[in-house]
């Protein structure tokens, strides 16, 4: 069988896999808590919280569940908690992995939770609708932040400026999901008047010419030709040279207007983009259709 794709992604670490002999429960012979399990795993797991410990399936193993970037995920400890094992648990009796049903309970467990607090946060029926517009896995993706923290600030302004619904959007001008997003952005502008895009510019590092390019947006004078150059970077993303050219005019804010931004993406828990704050706090991540975003914001008005 596979290993989990979720261990090479939250763990991405040297963990080492080893064999155990059965042995006696690891909790009844000791009085070991969280902070012990942290401690031991401190050197590997890095920002990952340690949410749980408990008897694995196996015997002489705990099983320790984590959580790396809203991800829950179980990994195993052995008793003198010195060996972390990478893998899953398969019963051959029962020819299933354990492991891999211990995830399922997890995700099933997460996704009440997190409908729950979207329903008290936008009420029932707010929270069926977009429910039944993400679906159960769309859903599952979505991170609620606190509305005390939600950004003021906007780099570009897309839509009607006057608009009531306001979604921010965490962009990089030269990411190709961004420009994806943005097409579908614009189908929605097109028929609709009830909204507005205030634009965060989050260049990421290995766009070698995102920040550039980023800056002569922020230096632009008004906010209308700021948005008519981010129009222009999405347009001549897949030109290397001539977008390398949009940013060669540049000035001293956009530096610190950068740093702001990062600043606010770091609070916000958010890494990559594009990523959309709708109003309540409700963060989604990627490259929304057209479609799919006109039912977000009828759902969420």
């Amino acid at each position: 069988m596979k290993v989990l794709k979720l261990f090479s992604i939250v763990l991405a670490l040297s963990l080492i896999s080893i064999s155990v002999k059965a042995q006696e429960s690891c909790l009844s012979n000791s009085d070991v808590s969280i902070k012990d399990v942290k401690k031991a795993l401190a050197p590997l797991l890095g920002n990952a919280k340690v949410l749980s410990v408990s008897d694995s399936p196996v015997d002489g193993l705990y099983e320790v569940i984590v959580e790396v970037n809203g991800k829950k995920i179980p990994v195993y400890l052995d008793c003198s908690m010195e060996y972390l094992i990478s893998g899953e648990i398969i019963s051959i009796k029962e020819r299933k992995s354990l492991t891999r049903e211990k995830v399922t309970k997890l995700n099933q467990q997460d996704l009440k939770e997190k409908l729950a607090k979207l329903e008290k946060r936008i009420g029932k029926e707010k929270a069926e609708k977009l429910k039944k517009i993400l679906g159960e896995r769309g859903l599952s993706r979505i991170r609620l932040i606190d509305e005390n923290a939600m950004p003021t600030k906007a780099d570009v302004i897309l839509g009607n400026k006057n608009a009531k619904f306001v979604i921010y959007e965490i962009t990089d001008p030269q990411c190709p999901f961004c420009k994806r997003f943005h097409e579908e952005m614009k189908k929605v502008l097109a028929k609709r008047n009830d909204v507005q895009f205030r634009v965060i510019l989050f260049p990421l590092p290995f766009h070698k010419y995102a920040k550039p390019v980023s800056k002569a947006i922020i230096c632009q004078p008004t906010k209308e030709a700021s948005a008519k150059l981010l129009n222009k970077a999405f347009e001549k993303q897949t030109d290397k040279e001539e977008f390398k050219k949009l940013g060669e005019k540049a000035c001293d804010k956009a530096e610190e207007a950068l740093n702001q931004n990062m600043e606010i993406a770091q609070k916000l828990g958010i890494r990559g983009t594009p990523t959309l704050i709708f109003p309540h706090g409700i963060v989604i991540s990627g490259a929304i259709p057209a479609d799919m975003l006109n039912k977000i914001i009828d759902a969420l008005k």
